[in-house]
């Protein structure tokens, strides 16, 4: 069914104009009720008859009065082909509330909805234009026409004209992707870029696939599926915004394949650090969101992998995973050759990591000593986390002390190692595509 929702207002012929153009199943009137003093509409769609008065004579005063049928009766619309709501005069919002059910119910109904609004008041147009902006499926429509005065189109002399809704609604949808990748949430600004595609709401072709693919690249990314990232981002690294992410996405690519073929007698290893900044920056991400407990767990996983990390790269080369205990000092083999489980292997973990590094002499020896006690207070903050082993929600100020600590010590190993790029230089994802 072919619907049209349009406002009345003191002037009959344009709304007459309106319906005989479309000729639609069903016509929805938002009109007036006389009130407080003030004329309604309500009469002119189906009262007993429409009063006009023209413009006064500047000489005589004489004013032509015009009598005609109501706006039903002259488009011949039967009581099964209209129905009538009514609307404040003066309130905005209360008009779009009701336009807004309105439309909404004969859309969802699967009906082929027109809304027109060149009648009523500033108010009953502006609510009933704007409720219609929201659904971008709706046709939008408007009477114009040739005017002799700021008053009106006069009869006779209007034009209905079809109005592509759609671009406001289009304009508001990619103000909304900017706003969540600006948030860091790229997964929610791909579904909206998605659907926008889906309707045909793309003007700028280009533009367009360069934002989705890059959102879509930068989603993997935060998801930790680099090599889909990768995929995806290395298509725009020309593009100066992107040329840095890009690098630092084949650094963190070719640190996880030197880590997935690591043996004891593995060659040189790339910057395998860069993997530990971007856990933390992740984490990062997740506390900006408000989400905590997520940003704690994580921070703990990039202490610990930094840990692994040194094992693997320091010199005996371990693994956590199942530590060679030939390649200890003598004085320590019998008391890691104790930690040995029913599976054969020998694994330690994050507090055991960097006792194992002070042993071998490790450079992050004194750091991790001058910093013990404070690392393991801080993580007891996980430990005790709901998303660890208590049921106890982070807080905001959780996480602060966490990450400050957390942070300080990775720059003091950084610079205990030496290395050219650590976390201090690590950027944070774009918040600008």
């Amino acid at each position: 069914m072919r619907v049209l929702i349009l406002t009345v207002g003191g002037s009959d012929g344009p709304i007459v104009s309106c319906i005989k153009n479309y000729r639609q199943d069903r016509v929805v009137f938002l009109c007036t009720e006389d009130e407080d003093g003030n004329k309604g509409s309500r009469a002119m769609v189906d009262g007993d008859a429409i009063i006009s008065e023209g413009r006064e004579c500047k000489k005589c005063r004489f004013k032509d009065v015009e009598q005609k049928e109501n706006i039903v009766n002259q488009c011949n619309l039967s009581a099964t082909d209209y129905e009538i709501h009514t609307v404040p005069h003066d309130d905005p919002n209360k008009s779009y509330e009701i336009a807004f059910k309105l439309i909404k119910s004969f859309l969802d109904d699967g009906h082929d909805v027109t809304v027109d609004y060149t009648g009523g008041t500033k108010s009953m147009s502006v609510g009933l234009a704007v409720a219609a902006m929201e659904f971008p499926q709706c046709n939008l429509s408007v009477v114009k026409g040739k005017r002799q005065d700021l008053i009106r189109v006069r009869d006779g002399m209007e034009r209905v004209s079809r109005l592509p809704s759609y671009i406001v609604f289009a304009q508001r949808q990619e103000r909304l992707c900017r706003d969540l990748i600006r948030d860091w949430n790229y997964t929610a600004a791909v579904q909206i870029l998605e659907e926008m595609s889906r309707n045909g709401f793309v003007s700028n072709e280009k533009e367009f696939d360069r934002l989705l693919i890059l959102c879509r690249g930068f989603a993997a990314w935060d998801k930790f599926d680099y090599q889909s990232a990768v995929e995806k981002i290395s298509i725009y690294k020309e593009d100066p915004l992107i040329a840095g992410y890009n690098s630092t996405l084949k650094q963190i690519c070719a640190a996880l394949d030197w880590y997935e073929k690591w043996s004891p007698n593995s060659k040189k290893a790339p910057p395998v650090f860069v993997v530990v900044y971007d856990v933390l920056l992740n984490a990062e991400r997740r506390a900006c969101q408000g989400n905590y407990d997520d940003a704690v767990s994580r921070i703990y996983r990039a202490v610990e992998m930094y840990g692994q990390l040194c094992l693997r790269t320091g010199t005996p080369s371990l693994t956590s995973e199942d530590i060679d205990v030939s390649l200890l000092p003598e004085q320590f083999r019998e008391h890691y050759e104790k930690k040995r489980a029913s599976n054969g292997r020998i694994q330690v973990g994050l507090t055991d990591d960097y006792e194992l590094l002070a042993i071998l002499g490790h450079p992050v020896k004194q750091v991790w000593e001058g910093w013990r006690e404070r690392i393991l207070y801080i993580l007891n903050k996980r430990n005790y986390s709901f998303l660890a082993h208590g049921m106890e929600p982070v807080s905001e100020k959780d996480y602060l002390e966490v990450k400050e600590t957390v942070w300080s010590f990775i720059s003091d190993c950084d610079q205990a190692m030496k290395l050219q790029k650590g976390l201090a230089e690590y950027v944070q994802l774009p918040r600008k595509l």
